[in-house]
């Protein structure tokens, strides 16, 4: 059964690609996020991890040569499914619940530019 998850968020998600290293278990893994807020992201993958699992990962904010690092929490998983005609992505949202303040500021500043350049005309690009 597919779970149906509330699109209402306390934050803005930005539609991202970010290469995300993270560890569990000793294991080092690569996956890349699909999206990004102040307090999470999606990351894609076909083997998400059950929800309340805790890890920690890194990443590089495009234009940036800080690495952010933070452990997370999965908060759900999404499983692939195409049902009539509908594909959802797999993967997992994960809340950051150990961030860095300068790292939070970090990921506020990058979304308040992106955000700031979507609504700006193309007249002045």
């Amino acid at each position: 059964m597919k779970k149906e998850y509330s699109n209402n968020r306390a934050c803005v998600r930005l539609d991202s690609q970010i290469q995300v290293d993270f560890s569990l278990d000793d294991e080092v893994s690569i996956l890349y996020s699909y999206n990004l807020s102040r307090e999470g992201m999606f990351l894609e993958t076909v083997c998400p991890y059950p929800e309340g699992t805790r890890f920690a990962l890194r990443f590089n904010l495009p234009d940036s040569s800080k690495t952010i690092h933070s452990v997370v929490e999965v908060v759900y998983s999404l499983e692939e499914t195409q049902d009539e005609g509908d594909w959802q992505l797999p993967g997992m949202g994960v809340h950051f619940v150990a961030l860095d303040n300068d790292d939070r500021e970090l990921i506020a500043e990058f979304l308040n530019e992106e955000e700031r350049s979507a609504r700006r005309p193309k007249s002045e690009e």
